[in-house]
């Protein structure tokens, strides 16, 4: 797994132009939100990406300006998106979420959270004894 640091500047590289010219740590945060939403789209299958992105937008649409800031949210996702596949494509991290450090009035540090591998690994392997000890009984004579 590649590691914070590395992610953090994958998030910039893939973001094009929409983490520049940032006036607030809030709206740093509000745009990082929107990279790691994208980043977590590539994850999936093209259909399941497409699907994700609508409801993703439907979400967004009462927050949305106009319908044409909404088309404009999307043609963003859509970019970084590809910019992702272009870019890191072997990269299959999920982000839970990046956080907008501000270090000045003008510059921030990006730290991300990932899911626990380890932990979400225990919890498979739990529920795969329970299938089995489930199956076990489903099967044995009834005394």
């Amino acid at each position: 797994m590649a590691d914070n640091q590395n992610i953090s500047q994958m998030l910039v590289d893939i973001s094009g132009k929409l983490l520049q010219s940032v006036a607030t740590r809030q709206e740093m945060q509000a745009r990082l939100d929107i990279v790691v939403a994208a980043w977590n789209m590539t994850l999936d299958s093209r259909a399941n990406r497409q699907l994700k992105l609508k409801r993703f937008l439907k979400k967004q649409k009462a927050f949305a300006p106009s319908k044409e800031a909404l088309k404009a949210l999307e043609l963003e996702i859509k970019t970084i998106m590809k910019h992702k596949d272009n870019l890191y494509s072997a990269i299959d991290t999920v982000l839970v979420r990046a956080e907008a450090i501000a270090q000045t009035t003008e510059s921030f540090e990006i730290k991300v959270y990932f899911k626990d591998k380890e932990e979400e690994e225990k919890l498979r392997q739990a529920q795969l004894s329970v299938n089995y000890f489930n199956e076990k009984m489903r099967l044995m004579p009834d005394s």
